[in-house]
């Protein structure tokens, strides 16, 4: 972006000596409590750049576009940023240091979410991620495609709201990533009597399979509700009736082909009144015609 360009998106530019070699950092404000940073440095000699928050608290995404960096805290926590990686730090009334390679780059896009402004998208408020204050690193991974796309459309964005969107999205992907998986639901007990009945409504499917089954006969065969049918069925075989039950017609249908029954007489057989029908389940099924069974002897 032209130096006059990005002074009209609202980009503000501080840059270290020149003697200290190429180091600028621009910054946007893009809402209240709300900063966008692009840094680049390459100083020619290990840099070292006091950072103070002692009066503050908040959140850093740091998206690392290039190199790497470190940064050191009053109390000697340790802090990394490499290019390729999102790190996401907590920090509350702390103050450190920012260290760079000598003659090493390090570029970075980093979003500030300060205390007040956290609170609005994480009720549960600054404390909830940082107890004890201090720095603390919640995360640091490999950048998603999503915050790399991102990041680089906030580079050239110059339009306000643009810039706004790709903030927040970047801050909700990182928010949504610190959130607990839910627990799993509990799975509901089944008792010997339960299972019973379950195996029993397998055993009228091999049974009575020449019959026009229905999930309300064989629940009331076995004394089952609909519901509490499927949600066993999944618990003890991990299907669903409807698939068993014609998984299970398939499998004899094409014993009885492979035995010389004739296409209408293996379809009557495992509950087809219709031929065509049946074909049309097979060759679904398997993948080929029934009448092909005997004569290729599959």
């Amino acid at each position: 972006m032209r130096e006059q360009d990005r002074e009209a998106a609202g980009w503000t530019r501080r840059q270290l000596d020149p003697g200290m070699g190429a180091c600028r950092a621009d910054q946007r404000q893009v809402d209240q409590g709300l900063l966008l940073v692009h840094s680049d440095y390459r100083p020619r000699l290990a840099l070292v750049e006091p950072s103070q928050h002692d009066d503050a608290g908040g959140m850093v995404i740091t998206i690392g576009l290039e190199g790497a960096s470190g940064y050191t805290t009053r109390d000697g926590g340790q802090l990394r940023f490499q290019g390729g990686h999102t790190t996401v730090t907590a920090f509350h009334h702390v103050s450190g240091e920012r260290r760079f390679e000598a003659d090493q780059r390090a570029v970075q896009l980093r979003v500030l979410v300060g205390e007040d402004a956290l609170a609005r998208y994480w009720p549960e408020g600054l404390t909830s991620l940082l107890p004890n204050g201090g720095a603390r690193q919640l995360a640091h991974a490999a950048t998603t495609r999503s915050s790399a796309l991102h990041a680089r459309s906030l580079l050239r964005a110059t339009d306000p709201l643009a810039v706004h969107i790709g903030v927040l999205s970047i801050l909700a992907e990182q928010l949504r990533a610190l959130r607990p998986a839910p627990a799993p639901a509990a799975l509901p007990r089944w008792s010997e009597t339960d299972i019973a009945k379950l195996e029993r409504v397998h055993a009228l499917m091999q049974e009575q399979m020449a019959q026009d089954l229905t999930l309300d006969y064989l629940c009331l065969q076995a004394g089952l509700s609909l519901f509490k049918l499927k949600q066993g069925w999944r618990y003890r075989y991990h299907d669903s009736p409807q698939r068993t039950l014609l998984a299970l017609r398939m499998q004899r249908a094409k014993l009885l082909l492979e035995n010389g029954c004739q296409v209408a007489q293996a379809g009557w057989q495992t509950g087809y009144r219709h031929p065509s029908n049946f074909s049309t389940a097979f060759s679904r099924y398997f993948g080929y015609a029934p009448k092909t069974v005997g004569r290729a002897g599959t």
